[in-house]
């Protein structure tokens, strides 16, 4: 094998550990968007009792679009996931201080995600390039070596 063919064949084989690194930290960046957006809603909702005081009806989701018609009869105290399947009963200030550190927990695991992406996906793109550049100095190369012939395949 040719030094052109060993540097084409580590181009290409880094682009492929690249571009499956690039999917999974695509499918965590999603993911983390995700929990960002429900703890954005539990956070505004929480906000919105503790302004309304109790006895406030609310709408719940219960899943495939459908919701019903609750009644809230105290926000004194809400049920907090600690993970795990275990929760806590917290003071509502408390819950909401508690959504806003895992918010902000969230954004920074998502901002490290991003931008571990954004340099993934930079690199992936400086490899394309090479190993089209490689592909091309080898198929002249073998051209060359053929007396001129193009190259069959």
């Amino acid at each position: 094998m040719s030094s052109l063919e060993q540097q084409l064949a580590r181009a290409v084989s880094e682009l492929q550990v690249l571009e499956r690194a690039l999917e999974e930290l695509q499918g965590s960046v999603a993911a983390l968007r995700a929990a960002l957006s429900e703890h954005e809603r539990a956070l505004e909702l929480l906000e919105e009792l503790k302004a309304r005081g109790s006895a406030s009806s609310i709408l719940v989701p219960i899943g495939g679009g459908n919701m019903i018609e609750a009644e809230v009869k105290s926000v004194e105290e809400v049920y907090v996931s600690l993970g795990a399947g275990v929760v806590m009963r917290q003071p509502i200030d408390q819950a909401i201080e508690l959504m806003k550190r895992r918010m902000e927990s969230l954004n920074s695991a998502l901002r490290t995600r991003e931008e571990a992406l954004a340099s993934y996906a930079q690199r992936a793109d400086e490899l394309r390039r090479l190993v089209e550049a490689l592909y091309r100095r080898l198929s002249e190369a073998r051209q060359a070596s053929e007396g001129g012939k193009p190259a069959s395949g």
